[in-house]
């Protein structure tokens, strides 16, 4: 087996290689820039803290923040569970941020489009959108839809009770009912 050196100056990488080693990866500087700029633009635009995203997804705290760093990037499996997390497409991570930011306003044109009939939007879609996004729907004649009171009882796995009744006083006048 040789060993050798490839440099190249475009991405200003150095690689280690050995023929007939088929289980070396590398990963380019830039692409490890685009994968850690995207994964603070998620982390910023879905309001996650770096600790619960490892907590739910069982990753490292120290290797996500070499991730967000860029110090190192993670394995495309990682960045599977990544997407899936965010609901993006994993090879998206390699591209720039604006392509990044293009794909999840698709996922969401694709979205509206499905629901574009009766322009009814479910509220936990909000917890996904930026603020000019939630505008510009609205803009567009979408509504966003609350849970009727038997999905909050179901969500609950409760029975539906009634409250106690609670004396307030004498009318007096000022009330607004």
């Amino acid at each position: 087996m040789s060993q050798g050196f490839y440099i190249d100056n475009e991405y200003e990488i150095t690689v280690l290689y050995i023929r007939g080693d088929t289980n070396m990866k590398t990963v380019d500087k830039q692409k490890k820039a685009n994968i850690s700029m995207n994964i603070k633009y998620l982390l910023e635009v879905e309001d996650k803290p770096r600790k619960k995203v490892c907590s739910d997804l069982g990753i490292k705290y120290t290797t996500f923040c070499d991730w967000v760093k860029g110090n190192t990037a993670p394995g495309y499996h990682i960045l599977e569970k990544l997407g899936e997390y965010f609901n993006v497409e994993p090879w998206v991570f390699y591209e720039d941020v604006e392509v990044m930011k293009k794909e999840r306003a698709k996922r969401l044109g694709k979205y509206a489009f499905g629901l574009s009939e009766g322009k009814l939007l479910d509220m936990e879609v909000i917890e996904k959108l930026n603020d000019e996004q939630i505008k510009e729907l609205i803009a567009n004649g979408f509504r966003f839809r609350h849970r009727s009171l038997e999905e909050y009882v179901e969500l609950s796995g409760k029975p539906l009770q009634a409250s106690t009744e609670i004396e307030w006083g004498k009318y007096v006048g000022r009330e607004v009912w």
